[in-house]
């Protein structure tokens, strides 16, 4: 009887060790930003989740914009480049984005909810050619005039099209201190692009 009550206990640990749930593993995302007609710095990149900072810096990426020989020809597409690694970070549900464009000559901050089911989204995976892709990669495409788009983007560029999640314009940043004390133009060097670039096209 004592060894038929150990089998017991040992079958009913058993049953609950398997029957219990895994511990889910952080879902892999990554972001970047770009444009089509520009150059431009991404000069600062904020994610939230529930109202709180999950990942947050301020950027120093410049002119990963279509590249000058595009733009003299006119063949306008989202270009540009990734931001810094996020592994172990949650998927957001809002985003703050502070790019300056070269064209405009002004700071733009780009402001956006994304979609409730954007974890979904990105776990859901695709076999192409015989490999897997998913749409992993936010990207945030800024246009002259502050137009701009975010998209979700396959993360080795296989899975098309890229997705929409949202676009809009983009608020001009005015309230930052050092831009008042210094042009934008002398921070990063934008006349003399313009002087390069659109005086050709």
């Amino acid at each position: 009887m004592f060894r038929s009550l150990i089998i017991f206990i040992g079958l009913s640990f058993s049953l609950v060790a398997c029957s219990s749930p895994k511990t889910a593993s952080p879902v892999s995302w990554s972001y970047g930003s770009g444009s089509n007609i520009d150059s431009f710095c991404t000069t600062q990149a904020t994610f939230y989740r529930q109202g709180k900072t999950i990942f947050s810096y301020p950027g120093v990426g410049c002119n990963a914009g279509a590249p000058h020989k595009d733009i003299i020809e006119r063949k306008y597409y989202w270009a540009g480049g990734g931001g810094l690694p996020t592994t172990g970070v949650p998927v957001p549900d809002k985003a703050v984005i502070e790019m300056v464009s070269f064209h405009d000559r002004k700071r733009y901050r780009i402001k956006v909810d994304l979609p409730a089911d954007l974890t979904q989204q990105i776990q859901q995976r695709y076999q192409i050619n015989g490999r897997t892709d998913q749409r992993n990669w936010l990207y945030f495409g800024l246009a002259p005039g502050g137009y701009y788009e975010v998209l979700l983007k396959g993360n080795m560029l296989l899975v098309k099209p890229d997705r929409l999640l949202t676009r809009g314009i983009a608020e001009e940043v005015t309230d930052d201190w050092y831009d008042k004390k210094v042009p934008l133009s002398r921070q990063y060097g934008i006349d003399a692009f313009r002087q390069r670039i659109w005086c050709v096209i």
